[in-house]
């Protein structure tokens, strides 16, 4: 499979860009409650990107440093730090992973508080109060299943000592309670992002991970958000899930099969997508890739969900047509049985 993106240039940098406040409900609840959503959070990229200038590269998705409102005080802001890191954890890299957290909760302060208060500097293009300033680091570990949910750096001589303490999220925990990220998806938008997460790490077969992106794209469209966010979720999960290039036809005429049956016809970018892929659309033979392309995906879904396929069924796929075979292949994602997919 594809290699995941870069630390700045991810789908998970542009799911928190996109979904921020649904993020931290999600995934840090307890922070969500103390902030004011009325307030537009500001992004400090390019101030982070500078802060880690030097630090150790790790495995990371994405880091962001928001600057949030606090509810209880009008005058008072947040600075959250978020770091996602993927790779299985470790008790190593756990521990480079709090002292890291360390450096930037310490560059944070260094920067925004510190300076201010001995008038360092210039003000820059944010102004804090070293009173009305409080910090929160988060880290959200993509394979990890289990863990602390707390992580500490310490450093202690004598009485002296230094304890950091941040919460950690072990996203895979997730993996046993899917029906509740089912049900939170209704409302919150980011259970669509962790899901496309743990799909990716969990089904690396080429035809498993097209059935399983084929479904999740269907809960995105029946949750029926507005087109901005279907359009955006769609990116982050088509990015997240990427595919090999011989089953993306097959993937664009299963969404092109949702838009149709749910009159939802919002993913605009797939006909510019199957451009930039060399679909011949409008043509005889791109006619004819469309029609294979989909018997391709009909087979191998009923193969992933009923094994061996017999010859009825075989023949039958031969000889239907493409939006016969699409909607076949919207009805394996609900059959209970092999005939049922055909009724």
């Amino acid at each position: 499979m594809p290699t995941q993106a870069t630390d700045y240039d991810s789908p998970w940098k542009e799911a928190l860009d996109y979904f921020f406040e649904d993020f931290v409900a999600l995934l840090a609840p307890e922070l969500h409650v103390l902030i004011d959503w009325s307030v537009a959070p500001v992004f400090l990229d390019t101030e982070l990107q500078a802060l880690a200038s030097d630090s150790p590269n790790g495995r990371r998705y994405a880091d962001k440093l928001v600057k949030l409102h606090r509810l209880d005080n009008g005058q008072a802001w947040v600075l959250v730090h978020v770091e996602v890191e993927s790779g299985p954890p470790s008790g190593t890299s756990l521990a480079q992973l709090a002292q890291r957290m360390f450096t930037y909760f310490y560059r944070i302060w260094d920067r925004y508080v510190r300076q201010k208060m001995a008038g360092v500097g210039s003000s820059g293009p944010i102004e804090l109060d070293a009173k009305n300033t409080s910090f929160y680091s988060l880290a959200i570990l993509t394979s990890s299943t289990d863990g602390p949910s707390v992580l500490v750096h310490r450093q202690r001589l004598g009485k002296c000592q230094m304890c950091f303490r941040f919460p950690v999220v072990h996203l895979r925990r997730w993996e046993d309670d899917r029906v509740s990220l089912v049900d939170l998806a209704a409302l919150n938008p980011f259970a669509l992002v962790v899901m496309a997460q743990l799909d990716a790490q969990a089904h690396h077969g080429a035809s498993e991970r097209l059935l399983t992106k084929v479904r999740l794209i269907r809960l995105l469209f029946q949750h029926r958000y507005d087109r901005r966010r279907i359009q955006q979720l769609f990116r982050i999960i088509d990015w997240i899930m990427c595919l090999p290039k011989d089953l993306e036809p097959a993937f664009e005429q299963a969404v092109g099969a949702i838009e149709t049956e749910l009159n939802m016809p919002y993913v605009t970018s797939i006909e510019r997508l199957g451009e930039a892929r060399g679909l011949q659309k409008g043509r005889q033979e791109g006619l004819q890739e469309g029609r294979n392309s989909a018997a391709r995906l009909l087979s191998a879904m009923l193969e992933r969900r009923f094994g061996q396929l017999p010859a009825w069924v075989t023949t039958r796929i031969a000889q239907a047509d493409t939006e016969t075979l699409q909607r076949w292949t919207l009805n394996v994602l609900d059959a209970e049985s092999l005939e049922a997919v055909f009724e």
